[in-house]
């Protein structure tokens, strides 16, 4: 699954709705699905949030999904600004904490054309 969505409200529950059906079709668990749409939804939120700050309007956050051997990786891309501290953060700063204890593992990766590339991995049941 790739879908890029514009970094508005509205694609955190777009992101969550299609980060569910691929989980789903992937054979994922309930409590597994929940954890990947919550994920999933703070990751996005965060891209809306903090990516494009700096910008005149909205840029793209970009949602993929693998499914290799055992586990499902799910992968939140922006072209924005990058991971720099914001002393103005409109957020409570929970978001990437809540991602950490969610997933089995967390990654950020700064892309290779600015931005940032959050993955996380769940395992399967």
């Amino acid at each position: 699954m790739r879908q890029t969505f514009p970094a508005e409200a509205s694609a955190a529950a777009q992101a969550r709705s299609a980060a569910n059906d691929f989980a789903l079709g992937a054979g994922a668990d309930a409590e597994t699905r929940a954890a990947i749409v919550l994920c999933v939804s703070e990751a996005v939120t965060n891209a809306i949030v903090h990516a494009y700050r700096d910008c005149d309007g909205p840029g793209a956050v970009e949602v993929e999904a693998h499914r290799p051997n055992g586990y499902l990786c799910f992968y939140v891309r922006d072209q924005g600004c990058g991971m720099r501290p914001r002393v103005d953060s409109p957020g409570m700063g929970l978001g990437l904490p809540l991602i950490s204890q969610a997933a089995a593992a967390l990654e950020f990766r700064a892309g290779s054309d600015g931005g940032t590339e959050v993955v996380m991995r769940f395992n399967l049941q």
